[in-house]
């Protein structure tokens, strides 16, 4: 009985890891792509993203995971460097006021027609980039993660890049 079920927990292992090899594929690595575009506030996107380590989040105002991560996100963002990229979710107005609505203070840019997405290979939301000092893509994450799973990757972004 004990054989089956370490067979049946190694198997759920399997299936999570495959899954998350499964999703993350056709993500970009190595050398993070330059974000050009301003952010909602004006601000040039790249100096939020120059202190490593740091995160790049995509999202989308009509993505429920999304919308079950908003706190986690808020609470990492008031103290890691990170810019948060909006994916098809509507013009700058729509996307401000989805910010002010839920007292959001990201720093957002607004990828209303999937290019900056496109160039890191983002499929789906949400996904996560975690990016060391010197602009190198080390971990990637798409779907749900919770605030300390975003933490520990941050973390051992800092670490791996030493």
């Amino acid at each position: 009985m004990k054989l089956k079920k370490t067979l049946f927990y190694l198997f759920v292992i399997g299936v999570i890891f495959g899954g998350q090899f499964f999703v993350n594929r056709g993500l970009v690595s190595g050398r993070m792509p330059p974000i050009a575009e301003k952010t909602l506030a004006g601000r040039t996107a790249m100096p939020q993203t120059d202190a490593g380590p740091r995160m790049i989040y995509f999202w989308a105002e009509w993505c429920g995971i999304c919308k079950m991560m908003q706190a986690s996100v808020d609470s990492l963002l008031r103290d890691a460097p990170a810019v948060t990229v909006a994916v098809r979710s509507g013009n700058d107005a729509k996307v401000t006021a989805y910010l002010r609505e839920r007292r959001l203070t990201w720093p957002v840019v607004n990828d209303n027609q999937g290019a900056i997405a496109d160039r890191y290979g983002v499929k789906g939301v949400p996904a996560l980039f975690f990016v060391d000092g010197d602009g190198d893509i080390m971990l990637t994450s798409v779907g749900y993660s919770s605030e300390w799973g975003m933490r520990l990757r941050l973390w051992l972004t800092g670490l791996i890049s030493r």
